[in-house]
């Protein structure tokens, strides 16, 4: 039985597809909960669309970090092993 190997392009463009509709998603319910926010709280204000606009960008930001960097495991950047640990062992 032979595996198929997916190149590697393929691999990039749906991490891509997922972090930009992970992008438009939350970007797009930041920017709801910020108008009826602005509407029924901050008297029609513009800070709160903005404010919680960018928190959805930053989360989705946040989230295609971790999509594309997929070395790290629950959330623990890799780290090398030094000569301390290893010598430890």
């Amino acid at each position: 039985m032979a595996v198929e190997k997916i190149p590697s392009e393929d691999i990039v463009n749906k991490k891509f597809d997922q972090a930009t509709a992970n992008l438009l998603v939350k970007a797009g319910l930041g920017l709801s909960i910020g108008v009826v926010a602005s509407a029924l709280l901050f008297k029609r204000r513009m800070w709160p669309v903005t404010f919680f606009t960018g928190a959805g960008v930053g989360a989705a930001y946040a989230d295609a970090q971790r999509i594309f960097d997929s070395v790290g495991t629950l959330g623990r950047p890799a780290t090398k092993p030094t000569e301390e640990s290893t010598n430890n062992a």
